[in-house]
């Protein structure tokens, strides 16, 4: 065992084939990739990697396959998948998500696993990499463990960024995994763990308006698909070279490539982000009949209306939010298996006030920020 240091879960053990697997370029290559994207904008602590949150997703799950009763070539063989399950993340995290035709960050995580290094490690250690892959797909018995509703991916990950943007929550992660069982495939939570349920959504969807969807980082995030498009767009680098960038060596070329893609990126570093001018509700984006596929148009309409640049507006439109673990499963006392929000009249609420939160937004540069918000509104019908 090698023990790692960490500030969420004090000490993690690592296995001499996680050792090795840590190791590898492909692992080590996510020290530069930042957990939270730009969220360092807004909250300065928010600098944590998926490097550690990779560990702390492995020693989570295996607390969890403890609690379970896994025996112990099932729980390295997920403690494994969740060492492994982000490696497809590109720079900032979720950038790769919005990028014109950059594939899914999990399908890119099993080609890496199956086509490097990695792959001869774990057959070394009598570990099929095909069964790594099948967890992290969701396609295997242990896959709730690592791609389920209550996985230890999103134990670490909400306890982790929580610490490190300093927001407060009242997750009891002990009393979670400890009332944690398997029936026939599914993660169930024993009924008596359903406060720990609660508290643990409740702080989850907290995070939500808080910190995942924080204005300002949306806006940020905006101009780095922007200028990044832009240089895919124009030839000065590929979607293949974009994959394998981490956060820094995406930054140095986007400068490199000159023109919009340069402008942008020496905003970012300057901190001249693209401000909210004009807020949706759910509601009024439906009643409107706005769609994402026109997000272009409606750029383009509302810039020529100002007669500036449609690159310095920023349409955004995204998908409703399902909020991860409101499909959780709870082991009723009778025997049987219901939802938790079900059970629950908080975890409902939580279910239906989720979409609350989802905004359909006008970004722009502040110096135009009030133009921007009268005209988008006659440009959007509200």
């Amino acid at each position: 065992m090698t023990r790692v240091r960490d500030p969420i879960h004090d000490y993690i053990d690592l296995s001499s084939v996680e050792v090795k697997l840590v190791d590898t370029p492909a692992y080590q290559r996510l020290r530069w990739i930042k957990q939270l994207g730009p969220t360092n904008l807004v909250y300065p602590g928010a600098n944590h990697t998926r490097h550690e949150h990779c560990m702390g997703t492995s020693h989570v799950v295996g607390k969890m396959a403890d609690s379970v009763g896994l025996e112990s070539g099932d729980k390295q063989l997920a403690s494994v998948a969740g060492l492994l399950h982000d490696l497809g993340h590109t720079a900032f995290s979720h950038l790769g998500d919005e990028i014109d035709g950059v594939e899914d960050h999990v399908i890119r995580t099993t080609k890496i696993i199956a086509k490097t290094e990695i792959s001869d490690i774990l057959s070394e250690e009598g570990i099929d990499s095909k069964e790594v892959n099948q967890i992290i797909m969701g396609e295997h018995k242990l896959g709730p463990l690592v791609s389920g509703d209550l996985d230890g991916d999103r134990l670490d990950y909400l306890v982790r960024d929580a610490h490190y943007t300093g927001v407060s929550t009242g997750v009891d992660m002990g009393r979670l995994i400890a009332t944690m069982s398997m029936s026939d495939s599914n993660l169930v939570i024993k009924e008596g763990g359903l406060p720990a349920v609660e508290a643990l959504l409740t702080a989850r969807s907290t995070m939500y308006p808080t910190v995942y969807f924080h204005p300002f980082v949306r806006g940020a995030e905006l101009m780095l698909v922007r200028a990044t498009n832009h240089a895919i767009s124009s030839n000065h680098f590929t979607k293949e070279d974009f994959i394998n960038f981490t956060d820094h060596k995406l930054l140095s070329e986007l400068d490199k490539a000159g023109g919009l893609s340069k402008e942008i990126e020496n905003n970012f570093e300057k901190r001249n982000i693209a401000k909210r001018a004009l807020s949706l509700t759910k509601e009024q984006a439906e009643n409107s009949g706005l769609e994402k596929s026109k997000r272009g148009q409606y750029e383009a309409d509302i810039a020529s209306k100002l007669g500036v640049s449609a690159s310095e507006i920023y349409v955004d439109i995204p998908p409703l939010p399902v909020v991860p673990g409101l499909k959780a499963k709870i082991l009723k006392n009778d025997g049987n298996i219901d939802l938790a929000r079900n059970l629950s009249r908080l975890l409902l609420g939580l279910y239906e006030a989720q979409f609350d939160h989802w905004r359909c937004s006008v970004y722009a540069p502040p110096r135009i920020r009030k133009e921007v918000a009268s005209v988008s509104q006659s440009v959007l019908g509200i």
